[in-house]
C-alpha cells in the first residue's frame, strides 16, 4: 500500500503558499489565482506566474515560514503507523521546495519522500519548475503523473488532499481521503472518499482498507 499526500492544507492546516504570496507577492497574484479557479491554466502555470512576483530574499521567506507553521494533529503519528505496517508515504505536492522542506525539517521529519515545485531565487523572483517522475518539466499533471508512477508498482495508492489540484489524482486513486474544498468537489462527482479533521481520523480507517478495496472491487 501507498499513501500519495498533498502538503498546503492537508499535512498543515494552513496554506503555507497562499500566505507566502499574500505577504510578499508584488502585482496582481490574485487575479491570477482566479484564473487558475476559472480553470483558465493550470496550477503548475499559476505558481509560476505568480510567484516571479515575490522578491524577498529566501531567508526572509523561510524566517516567515517557520512563524507559520501549524502542522495537522497526529501528523507524525501517522508517519510512524505508516513505517510500522510497511505503507510507503509519499508527499506529492504543487507546493515549493523550500518551505515544504522547512516544515518538515521543524517537525522533526526531513527525511520524507518528497516531490513538489523546484525553486531558483533570483533577481527577477521565483522560478519554478516542475519534473515529472522520469524527469521532464511538465506544465499540467503533476499530482497526476506521481499517481500513475506510484501505481506502476502494483500497490494500491490511497490519496490524501484538499483542494482543486489533487482533485483529478483524486479521482483515480483506490481510495481517498479529503477535507474542504476537494470533499466538496469529489462529492458533487460523485467520487466516493472519507472526510477527516486529522491525521487520527485516517489512521483508524486505514485497519480497514483492505475490506474497503475488496468491496470496491479493486
Amino acid at each position: 500500500m501507498i499513501v500519495q499526500c498533498d502538503f498546503d492544507g492537508t499535512i498543515t492546516m494552513n496554506n503555507l503558499s497562499v500566505l507566502l504570496r499574500n505577504e510578499f507577492a508584488h502585482g496582481e497574484w490574485r487575479e491570477i489565482e482566479a484564473d487558475y479557479f476559472r480553470r483558465l491554466h493550470t496550477v503548475e502555470q499559476s505558481n509560476r506566474k505568480q510567484y516571479v512576483l515575490i522578491k524577498e530574499p529566501k531567508s526572509v521567506l523561510v524566517d516567515f515560514v517557520r512563524q507559520n507553521i501549524e502542522v495537522r494533529p497526529g501528523f507524525l503519528e501517522f508517519i510512524d503507523y505508516c513505517k510500522a505496517n510497511g505503507i510507503r508515504f509519499v508527499v506529492v505536492s504543487s507546493g515549493l521546495d523550500f518551505y515544504i522542506k522547512t516544515v518538515l525539517s521543524n517537525v522533526n521529519a526531513p527525511t520524507l519522500e518528497l516531490y513538489c515545485g523546484q525553486t531558483s531565487f533570483g533577481k527577477n523572483g521565483i522560478a519554478v519548475t516542475y519534473y515529472d517522475p522520469e524527469g521532464n518539466r511538465i506544465g499540467s499533471g503533476f499530482k497526476d503523473s506521481y499517481l500513475a508512477w506510484l501505481r506502476n508498482s502494483g500497490e494500491p495508492v490511497v490519496y490524501i488532499g484538499d483542494g482543486l489540484s489533487d482533485f483529478d489524482a483524486a479521482c483515480t486513486a483506490e481510495y481517498v481521503f479529503a477535507v474542504e474544498p476537494l470533499h466538496t468537489m469529489l462529492s458533487n462527482a460523485t467520487i466516493q472518499h472519507y472526510t477527516f479533521s486529522d491525521f487520527n481520523d485516517i489512521r483508524k480507517h486505514m485497519g480497514s482498507f483492505p475490506e474497503l478495496l475488496q468491496q470496491r472491487g479493486r
